[in-house]
């Protein structure tokens, strides 16, 4: 299947395809078009259970919002209309902080995302010393 392109890419949001998607805890690929499934993943590995997941439309009005499960997994219960769309992650506890992401629906297959909160120490290096 096609997959949706993410606008932003970084080192913490990755899309994975389907034949690694086992080998990280993943389930498989969503079967409808426009379904948004993965996991969040602290920078050791853990999965982080209870984040937050908004999805947001181009205009920034909440579409979706749901938390991640036990494991850390996280799939949307219906499919997007076709559009842009913004993914933010929260940490209710703040411990952790996200890279949100932009995705384009077009009524394709989404493969699952892989979320890796950003790493503390990585973010007082860059305040300290810049890039």
């Amino acid at each position: 299947p096609s997959m949706a392109v993410e606008k932003k890419e970084t080192k913490n949001v990755k899309s994975i395809p389907q034949s690694m998607s086992k080998n990280i805890g993943l389930p498989s690929a969503p079967t409808s078009p426009n379904v948004i499934s993965g996991i969040v993943k602290d920078p050791r590995g853990n999965t982080l259970p209870n984040i937050l997941v908004e999805v947001k439309d181009k205009e920034g009005a909440p579409v979706r919002a749901f938390k991640t499960n036990g494991l850390g997994r996280f799939l949307s219960a219906t499919p997007l209309l076709n559009g842009v769309y913004t993914i933010a992650f929260e940490d209710p506890k703040n411990q952790h902080k996200f890279d949100a992401i932009e995705i384009t629906a077009k009524n394709e297959i989404i493969m699952p995302l892989e979320i890796t909160s950003i790493d503390a120490r990585e973010e007082l290096r860059k305040s300290l010393f810049g890039t």
